[in-house]
């Protein structure tokens, strides 16, 4: 696994949080990995709380077990946010089913955004039962 700070534009680029400006979205950097991940690494875990939320940039993720069994993540999918956002753990396990490049933002920088960025809960709302397949 390979790990580095994003810069703001990687923020900016993705579904979740496209639209904001830079400045926005500054303070959310600092607490933002880029990780590049390689088949096989387990993205979520089942009954385990995250402390982090995931967006997938490229590559698949796969789903194992819960109510989405089976079924195929891919760029845009976020993993764990109305997990996080809720306090309630994984209901499935999620692996990178290929190499896997993701965002990866820490529970508190996340619940940060869905109180302080305009909008943000309603899109997430929106994106998220479209791209994530992990929660209950």
């Amino acid at each position: 696994m390979r790990r580095h700070r994003p810069d703001v534009s990687v923020l900016a680029g993705t579904d979740l949080f496209a639209g904001y400006d830079e400045r926005a979205l500054a303070p959310l950097a600092a607490h933002a990995d880029r990780l590049t991940v390689l088949p096989g690494a387990t993205l979520a875990r089942a009954g385990r709380h995250p402390h982090e939320v995931v967006v997938l940039l490229s590559g698949e993720a796969q789903v194992l077990g819960g109510p989405a069994d089976g079924s195929t993540l891919g760029p845009g999918a976020v993993i764990g946010a109305s997990e996080e956002l809720e306090g309630v753990a994984h209901a499935a396990t999620v692996e990178a089913a290929s190499g896997v490049s993701a965002l990866v933002l820490t529970g508190p920088a996340f619940r940060w955004a869905a109180q302080e960025l305009p909008g943000f809960r309603a899109r997430l709302a929106v994106t998220a039962p479209r791209r994530s397949a992990v929660a209950a």
